[in-house]
């Protein structure tokens, strides 16, 4: 085999085991698939064309082949943690008054939960970087004009900066107040428990929280969620 041809060889099989190990140590993203089917296609060329240095190749196939079942295995976790999220959260509070507080939001208005009385309201906990957030946001904003305001009243609260905020707002045309809070902002109980980003609430017309899900939904999910079954059939 020429120099040349070694050379090559060399070269295709080092990429295919960096390719290899970067989708194993990073499977738990999406890019970590990326790098090993990438991985599992150099590998596949080197070997095919029969270059020398074949352990490179061989070696970044079986990693290459690793990451990619461990990237499925992580998907699955995570679908199956958002199918969980469906579920009733923070049962406790369920059927219970909703605490009073006061949020700010990013154009500097203040609202008081127990000032809107009388409608239901839908609390997003969510924030611009988290992708089952975003994914929510277009479904929040075709809720926003199917329904009237005196009917449900929809606020995003994100821990962000307001600047951070209003440009996701102005870029996703947001239709409904997003407010900001801080660590001076004081947050009761269910509320100041949320971990996991998007958390729902739904308080109904009385005060009284009616449900709260963590994770994702789509737009009929999120009828159902705020107004019934009914609402969606």
């Amino acid at each position: 085999m020429a120099p040349k041809g070694n050379q090559r060889g060399l070269g295709l099989g080092i990429t295919a085991l960096a390719l290899g190990i970067a989708g194993l140590l990073s499977s738990v993203f999406v890019i970590g698939s990326i790098f090993a089917l990438a991985g599992v296609i150099i590998a596949i060329i080197h070997l095919a064309n029969r270059f020398p240095h074949r352990g490179f190749s061989i070696s970044g196939f079986v990693l290459s082949l690793i990451a990619i079942l461990a990237s499925a295995g992580f998907f699955m976790l995570y679908a199956g943690k958002n199918l969980e999220g469906f579920g009733a959260a923070f049962p406790a509070y369920k059927g219970k008054p909703a605490p009073d507080m006061t949020l700010k939001t990013i154009d500097g208005e203040e609202i008081k939960l127990s000032n809107l009385k009388g409608k239901r309201v839908l609390l997003d906990f969510w924030a611009t970087w988290c992708p089952p957030c975003r994914r929510t946001i277009p479904h929040l904003i075709e809720l926003r004009k199917t329904t009237s305001a005196n009917d449900l009243v929809i606020i995003g609260i994100s821990d962000e900066s307001p600047n951070t905020i209003r440009k996701f707002r102005q870029t996703m045309k947001v239709n409904y107040p997003l407010a900001t809070v801080g660590r001076d902002t004081y947050l009761p109980k269910p509320f100041s428990d949320v971990s996991s980003i998007p958390t729902f609430f739904i308080i109904d017309a009385n005060g009284v929280i009616e449900n709260a899900r963590i994770g994702g939904m789509s737009f009929e999910q999120f009828k159902k969620f705020a107004f019934g079954p009914s609402t969606a059939e």
